[in-house]
């Protein structure tokens, strides 16, 4: 009995990850080409019942920690270049959770932003639906930084205008996405959509380099290629 249990488990893993193939690439189009209709999508999947949540698209968490696993195979595996950290982040199992700590910040401050302009009061409950929505506009400028900073790393001349033309791209993007997010989704005027999301940026740009910052106290870090 335990061993048919442990074959329909491996069963369900093995068709879960196998699906990934289809629906990554698919959640990530419609994701750059309908961010507002996918931010709605997360929040009403999220009033469904737990087995039939997000049938159409990879859940917004795993989305975000799968881009994040592919950009870091990417980075060490084919373009051989990571940093190499001492301590704790020395194994880089620990420096992908980190990573995706510090990316899951952006979508975290972005849903407390819109819990607050929504009149809710703030909980694990109503911040949920918020976190997950934001989470979907946040890959595609995962991905961008992350090709950004890859690029940037290399020796041809050209790889540095290149990397800083991908890194405005994707922020204006995402500048973008957050902007219209508020406006119609909070219905906030535009300034103030502006105001929210320059703050959102700011405050998650430091607390994204302040979680690194703090990891460097765990040893010294070279960067190879």
């Amino acid at each position: 009995m335990d061993f048919m249990n442990l074959l329909r488990s491996a069963e369900l893993l093995l068709y879960e990850v196998v699906s990934w193939l289809v629906f990554f690439p698919l959640t990530l189009w419609r994701c750059l080409r309908h961010p507002m209709a996918m931010i709605a999508y997360a929040e009403q999947e999220l009033t469904r019942p737990p087995e039939e949540q997000f049938s159409e698209a990879l859940s917004p968490p795993i989305f975000l920690f799968l881009t994040l696993m592919i950009a870091h195979m990417v980075q060490r595996g084919v373009l051989h270049n990571d940093a190499a950290f001492e301590g704790v982040l020395s194994d880089q199992r620990n420096l992908l959770i980190l990573r995706a700590v510090a990316f899951s910040l952006f979508p975290l401050l972005l849903g407390i932003q819109h819990v607050r302009l929504s009149g809710q009061v703030l909980s694990r409950k109503t911040l949920r639906p918020m976190f997950y929505a934001q989470c979907y506009v946040t890959v595609p400028f995962v991905l961008m930084l992350d090709l950004a900073i890859m690029l940037g790393t290399l020796e041809p001349v050209w790889t540095g205008p290149t990397a800083l033309a991908i890194f405005l791209l994707g922020l204006g993007w995402y500048a973008v996405a957050l902007t219209r997010g508020f406006m119609i989704h909070r219905n906030t005027r535009l300034r103030q959509a502006m105001g929210q999301t320059a703050l959102a940026l700011v405050i998650g740009a430091l607390c994204f380099f302040g979680v690194f910052a703090l990891s460097l106290l765990s040893g010294p870090v070279t960067i190879g290629s």
